[in-house]
């Protein structure tokens, strides 16, 4: 499952996200490669967004899927300007759209209720 957010990278322009809320495999069918096949599946319907960004279970099954953790801040961004957010583990997908971007650059999402990132 995903949804559209706007993740901006420093001062560049906001990015069309597809942002990764959930995968989940029943556990007498994990370790059968099932979620991998989802979520490179999902990394093709995706393509016409900017960027793609999971809400990561971990850090090193998503990096086997070609995904970058973000090293930067990250700041939720309000009506009234930007807030720090603790550090989360934030990963990256770069997709044909994705613009240059560095990974230690501050990294931004608009609020939402419930979890920020």
């Amino acid at each position: 499952m995903w949804v559209d957010r706007w993740l901006q990278a420093d001062n560049n322009q906001p990015m069309r996200t597809a942002y990764i809320e959930m995968v989940a495999t029943e556990k007498i069918s994990r370790r059968r490669g099932l979620a991998t096949a989802i979520m490179k599946r999902v990394a093709d319907e995706i393509q016409d967004f900017d960027l793609a960004t999971p809400s990561p279970f971990s850090v090193a099954y998503y990096e086997r899927l070609d995904w970058q953790l973000w090293h930067g801040p990250l700041f939720i961004r309000t009506d009234s300007g930007v807030i720090p957010t603790p550090r989360e583990e934030v990963m990256i997908l770069r997709l044909p759209r994705t613009p240059n971007l560095n990974i230690n650059d501050p990294l931004s999402a608009e609020w939402r209720e419930g979890e920020l990132w």
